[in-house]
């Protein structure tokens, strides 16, 4: 069910799309420096390397949060965070093959974080998600842009988007913990093992790498 699938040949179709539409854009951008593409080169790349981290943190931690959430007797809320590990563990290797194309090393990290309860975990991950959708993810991809590292443009894209789709799942777990509607959750998820989106319910093909609904990961 955890099987994961090769992403490469998808990503470097889809950044053959995102390539001309971004040649196309620059017609009329005012190009960077090269002093400006350099700098955005290097840090583009140690960007990658803080988000592997990031996301690495993430798969570690959500595992540790569906344990509990099952000691609480959460079932379904333990079921989403299984679901959500595994997007993040996406988004690393994502991120991991953006790290080794550019050369560079990848950090071997041993992941920090507290298991609190599950009220309290949610309350933590919503803002955790919402930091990493609204701020550090578009950041880095504003550098990303000045570097016109598309690979990296890619993978980055991938996880924003999916870090605001995970911050709209906690909140309703959490909301439903408060106003004691769990069974109103989800009994099943499905993940996109190209790009790591999460469904609740899937639709035929996934709205972010147009990979087909049989490929996803699926935790019922």
């Amino acid at each position: 069910m955890k099987k994961l699938f090769p992403i490469y040949p998808i990503l470097i179709t889809t950044i053959g799309c995102l390539a001309m539409t971004s040649c196309e854009n620059k017609n009329t951008e005012v190009k960077p420096t090269t002093k400006q593409y350099m700098e955005a080169t290097t840090k583009t790349i140690e960007n990658m390397q803080v988000a592997y981290k990031g996301e690495k943190t993430a798969t570690a931690k959500y595992e540790a949060f569906s344990k509990k959430a099952e000691e609480e007797g959460y079932h379904t809320i333990a079921l989403l965070y299984n679901a959500v590990s595994a997007a993040e563990n996406i988004h690393a290797m994502n991120h991991k093959l953006v790290i080794e194309d550019a050369g560079a090393s990848v950090p071997i990290i041993t992941p920090v974080f507290s298991v609190k309860s599950t009220k309290e975990n949610l309350s933590d991950d919503i803002n955790g998600e919402a930091y990493e959708a609204n701020t550090m993810y578009p950041d880095f991809l504003k550098t990303a842009e000045l570097a016109d590292n598309q690979i990296a443009l890619l993978s980055l894209t991938y996880a924003m988007k999916t870090e605001a789709k995970h911050k709209k799942f906690f909140e309703q777990a959490l909301s439903n913990i408060n106003g004691n509607t769990l069974n109103n959750l989800s009994a099943e998820y499905s993940v996109c093992p190209v790009c790591g989106n999460t469904f609740s319910n899937a639709p035929k093909h996934c709205d972010f790498s147009l990979t087909d609904r049989d490929k996803f990961i699926v935790f019922k």
